[in-house]
């Protein structure tokens, strides 16, 4: 028995025509594509692209995998190489800030799929960074990303195995899930 995969990975990226929109969508795709493959080979379910659960907040979540009564919230990030690194709450690629390192909206997205489903035990979040470029690579050893741990893709799958009980959703998260489900 296999899971079910809900949802399409990067379905609601914001087309702005820009690089930044671009490389967003093809790190949710691959993402996408990684946790389908561990739905396939489990009773894991996979979501992709949620809504939060909050009234006025316009941020997605990109991807939950859940199995039993555990849910485990996945970010993508594609960012250029380089080596990430955080020091007193400021995040650089070597020598130069990056601010979206920073946001707090993962524990603010743990605390509302938490809320929305009590039920469940819902896992610190985990950011997954790869490389925006074939030819390079990221180090993410010491970046330190507010409520959340971060990872290289690679190391994603074994991850998630580890966080998430291969078994089937609860269906009572199900149930919660399937509203916020953005697209189809």
């Amino acid at each position: 028995m296999s899971g079910t995969v809900y949802g399409v990975a990067g379905g609601s990226v914001e087309d702005l025509g820009t690089e930044a929109s671009e490389v967003g969508r093809q790190g949710e795709e691959h993402t996408g594509r990684v946790l389908d493959l561990i739905a396939v080979e489990s009773q894991r379910d996979v979501w992709h692209d949620l809504n939060v659960p909050a009234k006025g907040v316009l941020a997605n979540i990109d991807h939950i995998v859940t199995g039993g009564n555990v849910a485990l919230i996945i970010d993508s990030k594609r960012w250029k190489p380089g080596l990430y690194w955080t020091l007193d709450d400021v995040s650089y690629r070597w020598l130069t800030k990056v601010e979206h390192a920073d946001r707090r909206t993962m524990p603010m997205l743990q605390q509302r799929i938490a809320a929305h489903i009590p039920r469940a035990l819902v896992r610190r979040p985990l950011v997954s960074v790869e490389c925006s470029r074939d030819s390079g690579s990221v180090n993410v050893r010491f970046l330190h990303i507010p409520g959340a741990n971060v990872v290289r893709a690679s190391t994603l799958p074994r991850r998630v195995r580890t966080l998430v009980p291969d078994a089937p959703t609860d269906p009572d998260i199900t149930a919660a899930l399937f509203p916020l489900l953005r697209s189809s």
